[in-house]
């Protein structure tokens, strides 16, 4: 996603939760976090992906406001406040919030990028069998540039689900990285994954909650 500093989600406090809508999750979320609007799971989606954040956690719903969308990440190895507006006109009003990143819209809708998170994201439910895990964890284990994604399919014997998106279920497992800036591709470097413990909750919210 890469945010922009000061220019790189969440429920305002009039909407309400809902049984059929459980929220978002993923392995760097350390809670649900609910969404009023359809681009903001997109947000989250990239948020998860992307190698710079490195957790996701949910502002409290009397900390949103009608004209925002607000998450709390950990990016770069510091805590941060993402907002998240609709219009770029907007975007002047929160920058001048304390270690502060800022998106717009149409910055989280930007295609391919949009398209593909959401392709990558719709593999996290494959099931990946331990061998086919182990084998494409030790070609990434040797290749510490990253392996081409035609690489890493050969490693895949299992004939239940298609290779590609067991490949790709790993990174939406947090064991693998991919750029997804631009269309998948037999040569899109995979590369194996840097994972750190989550901070402390109260950490997290120290400073903005």
């Amino acid at each position: 996603m890469s945010p922009r500093p000061k220019s790189p989600v969440f429920l305002p406090a009039g909407i309400e939760t809902k049984p059929d809508r459980p929220g978002f999750r993923s392995f760097k979320t350390t809670s649900a976090v609910f969404y009023p609007q359809r681009w903001h799971r997109d947000l989250l989606i990239q948020a998860t992906l992307d190698p710079s954040i490195s957790f996701i956690e949910p502002v409290p719903a009397a900390r949103q406001s009608l004209d925002s969308f607000k998450v709390l990440v950990w990016f770069e190895g510091r805590r941060r406040l993402l907002v998240a507006v609709r219009n770029a006109i907007d975007l002047g009003v929160h920058a001048s919030l304390p270690d502060a990143l800022t998106l717009d819209r149409s910055t989280v809708l930007d295609e391919p990028r949009c398209s593909v998170a959401r392709q990558i994201w719709a593999t996290r439910t494959t099931q990946i069998p331990p061998g086919d895990r182990i084998r494409i964890l030790r070609e990434l284990s040797e290749s510490p540039g990253g392996a081409p994604l035609g690489r890493l399919i050969e490693c895949v014997r299992s004939n239940d689900s298609d290779p590609v998106d067991i490949v790709l279920a790993l990174v939406c497992s947090g064991q693998a990285e991919v750029e997804f800036g631009s269309h998948l591709a037999p040569d899109t470097p995979i590369r194996s994954a840097a994972r750190s413990q989550p901070p402390e909750r109260e950490t997290m919210r120290a400073t903005f909650v």
